[in-house]
């Protein structure tokens, strides 16, 4: 386990060693109240593959080891660009944003802020989400999990990030994007995620893949590994057992 000063929080980050090296970097980040531990199969999935990863505990987060309290979107704009560093400090010369749900628009936000982000992975995140939400409360669909987190309510961090996406989004011109729709997804449906792909530049890819909004990560894992693929395949074959993996 490393930790990082983010401004307000220290946060805590979990490194997973790539294996067979391809010199890429992935700083991945968690859904609003949840953890690094949502996404643990995935991360493990793409370091196995060559890819190492840096996977956040956002400040606030009771279910994480950051500790600390989400006061304002920049505190997870600040846990994010910690984590790049430390992935720049410890010899990562290409560096991907990732991101599940809340953590998609942060890593979408933080690739936007930072030029030498080579690219983002955004999962299950969407256009309109404030609204979403509104509906999806009203009707008393979902527990939005606020006492998890010491601070922002899910309703406001969305609202928050809905303000800076537009300006964000443009400034992502160059660099390839990768926006990724679970298909039962109760939180996000597919066509807001549509619309978030369809506001965004090229380079661009849209994927849609089984599973809903909790295990949208875990069963992105071949999606990401191909699109990733195609960008950094590996300089040697991989031995015939582990690519029958």
């Amino acid at each position: 386990m490393l930790r990082a000063n983010a401004g307000a929080n220290e946060v805590a980050i979990l490194a997973y060693e790539a294996r067979r090296p391809r010199g890429v970097a992935i700083v991945a980040g968690h859904g609003y109240s949840s953890s690094k531990q949502n996404l643990d199969s995935l991360c493990a999935f793409l370091a196995s593959h060559g890819f190492a990863v840096f996977s956040v505990d956002f400040p606030g987060h009771k279910l994480g080891a950051s500790g600390g309290r989400l006061n304002a979107i920049g505190d997870l704009l600040a846990a994010f660009g910690a984590t790049v560093g430390l992935a720049r400090e410890r010899g990562a010369d290409v560096v991907y944003a990732l991101g599940h749900s809340m953590g998609a628009v942060t890593a979408l936000c933080a690739t936007a802020a930072d030029a030498g982000i080579a690219g983002v992975v955004s999962i299950a995140t969407g256009y309109g989400r404030p609204a979403a939400l509104a509906a999806l409360a009203g009707r008393g669909v979902v527990d939005l999990r606020s006492s998890y987190v010491d601070g922002l309510t899910l309703p406001e961090v969305a609202t928050a990030w809905e303000s800076l996406l537009p300006a964000a989004l443009p400034r992502l011109a160059g660099r390839p994007s990768l926006f990724i729709a679970a298909e039962n997804d109760g939180m996000v449906s597919v066509a807001s995620v549509r619309e978030l792909f369809d506001r965004a530049p090229e380079p661009k890819t849209f994927a849609s893949i089984p599973g809903n909004h909790t295990n949208a990560a875990e069963n992105a894992r071949g999606a990401i590994l191909t699109w990733l693929g195609e960008r950094h395949a590996r300089t040697a074959p991989l031995p015939a057992a582990e690519s029958a993996r």
